[in-house]
Parts: C-alpha cells; structure tokens; sequence
C-alpha cells in the first residue's frame, strides 16, 4: 500500500522565521528595447541545515537573460529562505556516515515556497527598471535535481 504524501506533509511543523535578500545585481542597458523582451531564467536552489537552530535554508539563486541572448545576464539575485522546523529531527535524519537527509516531499514544499516568495522579493527588486515585467514562472520543485545538502 501507498504511503499517504498529504499526511508526510501534515508532519511538518514549519515557520518561515526569515526572508533575506542575499544579493542582486541589473546590468546597465547594454541595447534599447522596444518592447518588453521574452526572459529566460536559470534558476538554482540550494539547502543548507542549521541543526543548532533546527532550521534549513533555502537559497533561490536566479540570473535573467533574454530568450535573444542568453549570454548577457540582465540582473541576478540570490534569495534565502529561513524555515525553523519545530519537528526538525523527524524530518531531518542523519545517516551512519553522518550525512542528512530529508525527504523528498518535504524538500519540495519548502522549495516550493522559496521558489514563490522569491517571485515576490524579485517583482520588488526590479520594480521600475526593464526587469519589471520578469516574472518568475511557476516551477514544480520536482524538476530540480537533487544535489548534495550542505551543513
């Protein structure tokens, strides 16, 4: 039988304890655009644990390129996320070589919202220069690979 997702996700008692802009950068205008160009975005996530505060950070990394150019980068910016876990030990396992783990439904619904508040960070960031009409599409976290979790 199945295991229930809905309940693994019941399980997690989370908080968003801090939104941090980490970095950002806008290029200067290298061309003069006529209308507001098709953007690409490269998009990185990375999680890092904090077992003394029982918190995992997620840091949303985005670079802004035209779908014309890819190889100009028009702005950038880095976004963490701070979620402290009140049951951080039962969604945090440490392994006998001393590597954590998390599962894959938890990671993907704390992805999932750093990915959205930092939509919200970047509409705030880019307020007013050609990058106002960048709006970071709607991802599913799933599509990222999973890589090594820092510590």
């Amino acid at each position: 039988m199945a295991k229930d997702k809905s309940k693994e996700i019941q399980n997690i008692n989370f908080q968003i304890k801090v939104v941090d802009l980490v970095k950002s950068f806008l290029a200067p205008p290298v061309k003069q655009f006529t209308t507001v160009p098709n953007f690409n975005f490269t998009i990185n996530l990375e999680q890092k644990l904090d077992h003394t505060n029982k918190s995992l950070i997620v840091i949303t990394n985005v670079e802004i390129t035209t779908t014309d150019d890819l190889d100009i980068i028009l702005g950038s910016a880095s976004v963490a996320c701070v979620f402290s876990i009140e049951n951080y030990y039962e969604v945090v396992t440490i392994d006998k070589n001393k590597h954590a783990h998390i599962k894959d439904v938890t990671s993907n619904v704390l992805n999932s919202i750093s990915i959205s508040t930092t939509r919200g960070v970047l509409s705030q960031v880019f307020r007013g220069t050609i990058l106002h009409h960048a709006i970071l599409p709607v991802l599913d976290p799933k599509s990222f690979k999973n890589a090594h979790l820092s510590e």
